[in-house]
């Protein structure tokens, strides 16, 4: 799977070693910040929210369009 991923007003993160790709997004509930980013070695996309790590699921990646569940997913990021 290929996305094309544009992401505004989103604070870019540097790598780990196991994270790429990683951006803050603002919690549209609440004051908090997430994480998203893209797993290096299994190539899927996750957050640190906790829908995400209870359920592998988060309305943050479906917001952007990303797959859920672990499902590896390649993307062009854009920043806008």
């Amino acid at each position: 799977m290929q996305l094309q991923l544009r992401i505004s007003g989103s604070v870019l993160l540097p790598d780990n070693d196991q994270w790429q790709f990683r951006f803050q997004i603002e919690s549209a509930s609440s004051d908090r910040l997430y994480i998203i980013s893209q797993n290096k070695r299994r190539r899927h996309w996750a957050c640190n929210c906790p829908g995400w790590k209870r359920h592998r699921h988060c309305k943050h990646l479906e917001a952007l369009g990303l797959p859920g569940n672990e499902q590896p997913c390649e993307v062009n990021i854009i920043k806008t």
